[in-house]
């Protein structure tokens, strides 16, 4: 169970939520983008988790859904940035994604605690939240291996 928590952090926030910042310099190259639009996206992303965080708190839902709904919508609109959506579009994507994240982190942490909770060994939480470094980790290292693949983005 803690290893499904890992792996449901790191899409959810590794993804969802981090993987933007190693993404940006590509998009500032290849789509143009200024550092100012930019600030906004990482913006739309910050506003979205806030309201999914808040209303992951206030709505009652199976945690099993809410977890497997976040990670499919944190899908689709990762793959949806690869479209040429123009900035607002962009930013509809990111403020959806946050949250969807937030929905992953708290029904993550919920569904995984209650169940590794019995086992009493709460260095299986650790094992939970370590997810959101692994997220970061894969995220940044394929950005930094997609940039190497195509120097045209620098080094």
């Amino acid at each position: 169970m803690a290893l499904a928590g890992l792996a449901a952090l790191a899409v959810a926030m590794g993804i969802g939520r981090f993987a933007f910042t190693p993404v940006l310099p590509m998009m500032l190259h290849d789509a143009g983008l200024s550092v100012v639009q930019g600030g906004w996206l990482a913006s739309a992303n910050y506003l979205g988790y806030l309201a999914g965080a808040l209303w992951a708190g206030a709505v009652r839902a199976r945690g099993d859904v809410a977890i497997r709904g976040g990670l499919a919508v944190i899908g689709f609109t990762t793959l949806g940035m690869a479209l040429d959506a123009g900035l607002e579009g962009w930013a509809m994507l990111r403020a959806v994604a946050g949250v969807a994240s937030a929905w992953g982190l708290i029904h993550t942490s919920a569904w995984a605690f209650e169940h590794i909770a019995p086992a009493g060994k709460p260095a299986l939480a650790g094992i939970v939240f370590a997810g959101v470094g692994v997220g970061i980790i894969a995220a940044g290292g394929l950005c930094v291996l997609l940039m190497a693949y195509h120097p045209r983005h620098g080094s």
